[in-house]
Formats: C-alpha cells, structure tokens, sequence
C-alpha cells in the first residue's frame, strides 16, 4: 500500500498546528486544513467544530497542569492553578468566547473545578463562598485574556496636564510591555486579596 502523502491526522497533530496559526490564537477551518496540507472534510473526521478543537485545547492543558500540580497544597496549589489557567488564556485570547459559550463538559473540566472547590475549603472558605470565588477567578483569567485583544494606552495619547495620574502610570512602563507578564505579577495579589477573610491555618503550605 503506498504511503499517504502527509501524516494521518490525530488529535495531536491539529493541536500543534492550531498552535502555530496565529498569536493570539484564532483560526479559520480553511486556514488549519492548509496548515496540515488536507481538507477541511479531512478535519471533520476528528473534530466537528472549531469550538470543539477549543475545548481539546483546554483538556490538553487541563490534563499538563495535573502533572504539574504534583502534591502541591493550599496557596501554592491555587497559585499554580490560577497562573497556569491565565498563561493559557493569554495563548489564546480571540478564542475565549469559545471557553465560555460552548457547552462542552468532560472529566476534566470537572476534575479543575472539584480541584479549586477543595484547594479553597482546605484554606477554610465556607461552602457558600466557593463558588463566587471561582467565579471570580474566572472573570479575571477571561477578561485579562480579552484585554490582550484590544490597543494599549499609549503614553502618547493622553495629556499630563489632564490626565495627570494616568500619564504618570504610563511613565513608569515601556510602551511595548508584555500584559501577560503584568497579570502574572499580580496574580498572587489578587488571590490575596480574594482570600483576606480566610480564617488562618496551622499548617504553613496552606
């Protein structure tokens, strides 16, 4: 039997390739068939939906963040969780709807939210208070992620004589800063922040 002319199609492989399309992560249907030299029938045949190649993203990531959890516990553990979860969303931040309007559920979706649900009763939220946290934590990776898609200020743009506070902000920062790597220095505020009527805990990795 002769060899097909390109590598058959797995999961695997439309992932890699989804990865490579575009900074901030969108994608046409076209555009990734011409990626992997096939035919966009040839995608359908693994995934039905370009929302559905979305949510394999998020499984793939969901299923290298359990590996990368190890035994972590309380503050680290939520820590690690919130952070992996931006830098994925900032990898793809035109596809964020996706995450939020698709009615994928699977293990591990279900796994990540029992995951934070028991992260935060082990630092002594009450039940009643979880899931507005997580909720929390959502809206911040999500709209974090979304900001990355419009122009930033530019120092240029606004007067110090008018807007004297915000031009003096934008002073302290070149006009090519990374948002990621501002989100990510602050995450651990925010969490802070979130958690300051915690009760305190006996056990310093919580």
């Amino acid at each position: 039997m002769a060899r097909p002319h390109t590598p058959l199609l797995s999961e695997a492989r439309i992932l890699d390739a989804v990865r490579r399309l575009s900074a901030d992560g969108d994608f046409t249907l076209a555009q990734l068939a011409r990626e992997l030299d096939v035919r966009v029938s040839s995608i359908y045949h693994h995934v039905p939906s370009k929302g559905a190649i979305v949510h394999l993203l998020r499984r793939d990531w969901i299923q290298r963040l359990r590996e990368e959890l190890g035994d972590s516990l309380g503050r680290e553990r939520l820590s690690l969780i919130v952070r992996s979860y931006a830098v994925f969303a900032a990898e793809i931040p035109a596809l964020v709807p996706y995450l939020i309007t698709e009615p994928f559920q699977d293990d591990e979706l279900t796994w990540l939210y029992e995951d934070l649900a028991a992260t935060l009763h082990s630092l002594g939220i009450p039940d009643d208070r979880v899931l507005p946290l997580i909720g929390t934590i959502d809206a911040i990776v999500i709209g974090a992620a979304f900001d990355l898609l419009a122009p930033p200020f530019q120092a240029g743009e606004v007067s110090a004589t008018a807007h004297p506070r915000l031009s003096a902000a934008l002073a302290t920062l070149p006009e090519d800063v990374d948002r990621r790597a501002h989100l990510l220095s602050t995450l651990d505020d925010l969490l802070a922040g979130l958690l300051r009527d915690a009760p305190p805990t006996s056990d310093p990795t919580l």
